[in-house]
């Protein structure tokens, strides 16, 4: 259950746009208002996401199961810095999975913690991506030279000792196992993990020199319940062996030396002796590789595929010696106070307060450092608190608190997120429906004066929502409309007055005024086959619809009387692929687009083909729109040739070379005025949208590039008193100023994938999704 309010802290200035575009009428519900653009960028599932404030700008903060936490910019849906991954297994190449992320500021700075799949907590700066510590696991306080000092073990396994006064480390000890006592020394025991032969050593904790030498072991015993294991010859002197040990040498050359795996002790003359008679008799045991050795004494066995262990009468540091390694996060007590630890980027060791009571920024923890005061940390008492202080700085609750008039969030049914009353409990509106997976997370921030929620989802996406709608917004009226997915969207004039005809897959077509969504006719049922393509006309002062489907023909419809006009037209195209209307020589025309890799322009009147055919693409052409250019009718063509072409449809001749920059399909042309200059733009499976002069023939300005969706349908229309070219991406429709090149307003976020969308007077855009469709304007009108 997630909190969230009204309430915007003062210091909170990043701008979130005004929704371009507003529904003026739409079938059934309308589309919900509150949702805002989508984060996209990861390539996995979503699972967790916190918000923050960084320089002034409310960020969100997310971790996914492709190995990433990224940083975005609520106001923008910009990513703030490169992808940041866990650290990466040596062995398996394998970089630890995101579980989850917390926001917290941390001594005047924003950090976020990320808990990984190795059990690995990570801290980053926000201001910049980079890391900037990690937790670590606290083994015991202990005082070496007089030195208090803090011993840590990290998630790679290194053990750490730390000035407890000066929070920097003094020495570390990679894949440590475990700690003990010898001889009144502090000592650690560690294994080489990237060595074949996993080489075990013994090391002064206070000195950080090595004390021990490793012994082969060719055969282990069980001799009367007695285990003793047989080592190996010693290699030469070892260069790191204190001078101290050569006597040793001397006296015990090693050479099929026996020893007491109870006590560590090797056995003397009389007792090998006596023991070699036997040995024959004995019952082997494998598993043990290498005996650590002490001024003569075995202190540590290398175990086969284990860690290895310390054996012997050793005075055990804590738990018998044992560094289980468990989660690789922890907290502690020091004066009373719950404290976490993390070793930062450079080795020094931090203290941070987690006390319940600190400061709270923006719905943020404040998460201080603290000094050292003396008092030896201890473990809490418990799981139990742990887990608990875990809970609460693990993302959750990240939102503004402190209003007098809070809403909770809650996920429910997978992938809805229920918006309810935090007095009632009664739910506030519609849920938030989009995500097209499970809702793993949610998180709340301010953005310009508003309660923004962002939820994370295994759809790979995130999606943010404006929740200043959250009391006002209900549910649009419902209007009868088609019952299966709208298929192609026009505008023309009845009456005098601008209407919308639609033509879905239950083969009917339907009229409706613009401005209300009335009906204004009967709907025309019908259709043969699918419409994929459609355009209004007047054939001798009757209004016209031309359609084209899956096939090769076109049907002219009247909308009014509910009629075929005339009989089909066959256009030997093999299928239809484009449709645009135009007036060639006061007569209505319609120029097509096919398979067989040309146009051709058909008088609607006569429903024969004028001219020839417009020949010149090397493949199938896919678009086609009409302009005015020097006072002459010319068309726009694009095919999966990769060319956009230029036709005189007075003449049926091309104008010009082809316009080449596209590097695969094209899929959709148009064509509008920038700055009173015909212009066409194309688009294409590469990603891109591309500008044409058509005076000049040459390409004006950068390709247009952020669009993911290569086949979705794109329009242009004025957006006001500027081009603007409508894309439709999914559950979403975006825009793009074709005078800047800039992406400009909000996405407008649908419930179901736009299938269809046409320009309309006014600036208007109509939009179909799924079997509705709505009618947007201009949110300055």
């Amino acid at each position: 259950m997630y909190e969230t309010s009204t309430g915007a802290p003062d210091d909170v200035n990043a701008p979130l746009s005004e929704p371009r575009w507003t529904v003026q009428w739409a079938d059934g519900p309308v589309p919900d208002q509150r949702r805002l653009r989508p984060l996209t960028g990861h390539s996995g599932p979503v699972r967790t996401v916190a918000t923050a404030i960084v320089d002034g700008r409310p960020v969100a903060v997310s971790g996914s199961r492709d190995n990433t936490v990224r940083v975005w910019d609520l106001a923008t849906g910009e990513q703030l810095h490169d992808p940041v991954t866990g650290r990466t297994d040596p062995v398996s190449s394998m970089t630890a999975e995101v579980l989850s992320v917390a926001t917290a500021v941390a001594d005047g700075r924003p950090v976020a913690f990320s808990l990984h799949g190795d059990d690995s907590v990570l801290v980053w700066d926000l201001a910049t991506g980079r890391a900037a510590g990690e937790f670590v696991r606290l083994v015991e306080s202990a005082v070496l030279d007089e030195r208090r000092v803090l011993l840590t073990l990290g998630a790679d396994g290194t053990l750490s000792v730390a000035d407890l006064l000066t929070g920097r480390r003094v020495a570390g000890f990679p894949s440590a196992t475990g700690i003990a006592v010898l001889d009144g020394r502090r000592v650690v025991l560690t294994v080489d993990a990237v060595d074949v032969d996993r080489t075990v050593r013994v090391w002064d904790l206070a000195t950080g020199g090595q004390l021990a030498r490793s012994l082969q072991v060719v055969r282990t015993v069980d001799l009367d319940g007695r285990v003793l294991a047989v080592t190996a010859r010693e290699p030469d002197r070892e260069p790191d062996r204190e001078p101290d040990q050569e006597a040793d040498r001397e006296a015990d050359p090693g050479e099929g030396r026996l020893w007491d795996l109870a006590t560590g002790e090797p056995l003397d003359a009389a007792e090998a002796a006596e023991a070699a008679a036997a040995l024959s008799g004995g019952a082997a045991r494998l598993g043990v590789t290498t005996l650590t050795v002490v001024h003569g004494r075995a202190v540590a066995v290398g175990l086969d595929g284990e860690e290895p262990r310390f054996i012997g009468p050793l005075a055990l540091a804590r738990r018998n010696g044992a560094l289980v390694r468990t989660r690789a996060r922890e907290t502690a007590l020091l004066d009373g106070r719950t404290v976490a630890l993390t070793a930062e980027a450079d080795g020094t060791l931090r203290i941070w307060d987690l006390t319940d009571d600190r400061p709270r920024v923006h719905g943020m923890r404040v998460i201080d450092a603290v000094g050292a005061s003396g008092t030896a940390p201890a473990f809490p008492p418990g799981p139990e608190r742990e887990a608990d202080l875990w809970h609460r700085i693990s993302g959750r609750g990240n939102g503004p608190s402190g209003s007098a008039d809070p809403v909770l969030l809650t996920v429910e049914q997978g992938d809805t997120v229920v918006v309810r009353d935090r007095a009632t409990g009664q739910p506030v509106g519609r849920p938030l429906t989009g995500h097209t997976g499970k809702v793993w997370d949610v998180a709340t921030t301010v953005v310009d004066g508003r309660p923004v929620a962002v939820t994370a989802s295994a759809d790979h996406t995130l999606r943010t929502w404006d929740l200043s709608h959250a009391l006002a917004h209900g549910d649009g009226p419902s209007r009868a409309g088609h019952t299966a997915t709208v298929t192609a969207v026009t505008t023309a004039v009845l009456d005098g007055s601008p209407v919308v005809v639609t033509a879905g897959a239950d083969r009917t077509l339907r009229v409706r005024d613009l401005s209300t969504g009335r009906q204004v006719t009967a709907p025309v049922a019908g259709l043969e086959g699918e419409v994929t393509a459609m355009v209004a006309s007047e054939v001798d002062g009757r209004p016209v619809i031309v359609t084209a489907g899956s096939g090769d023909t076109l049907h002219l419809l009247d909308p009014v009387r509910r009629e075929h006009v005339g009989e089909p037209v066959t256009s030997h195209h093999g299928r239809v692929l484009a449709l645009a209307g135009a007036t060639l020589g006061g007569r209505p025309v319609v120029v097509t687009a096919g398979t067989d890799r040309t146009a051709a322009i058909w008088d609607l009147a006569t429903r024969r083909p004028v001219g020839e055919p417009l020949t010149g693409h090397t493949s199938r052409v896919t678009a086609v729109a009409t302009a005015e250019l020097a006072g002459r009718l010319v068309a726009v063509t694009g095919s999966w040739d990769k060319t956009v072409r230029l036709w005189d449809l007075g003449t049926g001749r091309q104008i010009g070379e082809p316009l080449t920059g596209h590097t695969d399909w094209v899929t959709s042309v148009a064509t509008t005025l920038i700055d009173g200059r015909p212009v066409a733009v194309s688009r294409s499976r590469d990603k891109t949208v591309r500008l044409w002069d058509l005076a000049t023939l040459r390409e004006t300005g950068e390709p247009l590039t952020g669009h993911t969706d290569p086949n979705g349908p794109v329009v242009v229309t004025t957006g006001g008193a500027r081009p603007v070219m409508a894309i439709g991406q999914g559950q979403a429709v975006r825009f793009w100023d074709l005078a800047t090149g800039c992406e400009v307003g909000n996405e407008y976020a649908l419930p179901l994938p736009a299938a269809a969308l046409a320009a309309a007077p006014a600036g208007r855009l109509v939009v179909a999704f799924g079997p509705e469709i709505a009618v947007l304007r201009p949110a300055a009108d």
